[in-house]
């Protein structure tokens, strides 16, 4: 198996609905994929949430409760879904005001082309709407730090995945979700930013999700260097804040 640094691991503050000790973390997809000793170990090792495994999408809808509640489990906190039902997620995860608002949502994959595949074609909604994608073809401990760190309320791309280039936005998914905008140059030629190597360096580290400290700590940097870094990319790009630099970058295939 592949490991993950676990300096690639960049937790944050809990979310609201995961601190109850009612707490919920669904898996969606077959047992073989994730097994009654999965369930206990993920009960086991991040507590307080409990876990539960429906079949698909559809059954989630139908057995959670108004207020975000499955019976005899709790309130759902994250949601973590097979790649079989990617789509269904990401179109769950764009319905406004549902009651899935404050749940975290992931995509479990075991193929690196498969997830390869989900970036071109959805990489903006994925990190415009904080969706984590979580490897499963690396070891239990490393597995274990993402799904805690995406339960405490952060957000998780594996660094591998991070340069796809999206997909023509005029392709529609397979179900119909439309897969978003694409490059913006007519001649399929990267964008000029005016980023310099190093700001272009930040910019990815930036967009895999991981914090100013890491990002510091990796390249050998202080954070106020990183925060200067990131304030030039934010005005060179012509953004409002890392989130939307985050989503340039996938939809422009990096800088």
């Amino acid at each position: 198996m592949n490991a993950l640094r676990n300096s690639e691991l960049v937790g944050s503050r809990m979310s609201p609905s995961c601190r109850r000790d009612d707490a919920a973390i669904c898996f969606v997809g077959s047992g073989q994929q994730f097994s009654e000793t999965v369930l206990r170990t993920v009960d086991a090792e991040i507590s307080p949430a409990k876990s539960l495994r429906l079949a698909d999408i559809d059954t989630v809808r139908s057995e959670i409760h108004p207020d975000g509640r499955f019976d005899g489990v709790g309130h759902l906190c994250t949601l973590v879904a097979d790649e079989t039902y990617a789509e269904a997620l990401i179109a769950l995860a764009q319905e406004p005001n549902s009651h899935f608002s404050r749940v975290k949502f992931v995509i479990a994959y075991e193929d690196e082309e498969f997830g390869r595949a989900l970036m071109e074609r959805y990489g903006v909604q994925i990190i415009s709407n904080q969706i984590s994608v979580l490897p499963m073809n690396v070891n239990l401990t490393t597995w274990l730090l993402i799904l805690r760190m995406v339960v405490s309320g952060g957000h998780y791309i594996p660094p591998v995945l991070v340069r796809c280039r999206p997909s023509n936005p005029y392709l529609p998914g397979m179900n119909g979700i439309n897969a978003g905008p694409g490059i913006t140059s007519e001649n399929g030629e990267r964008p000029v930013t005016g980023l310099t190597p190093r700001e272009t360096e930040v910019l990815g580290m930036l967009a895999s999700g991981q914090a100013n400290k890491i990002i510091a700590s990796q390249l050998n940097l202080s954070e106020h260097t990183v925060k200067l870094h990131i304030h030039r990319i934010i005005g060179k790009l012509g953004v409002s804040n890392r989130t939307e630099a985050a989503i340039w970058f996938h939809r422009n295939g990096g800088a």
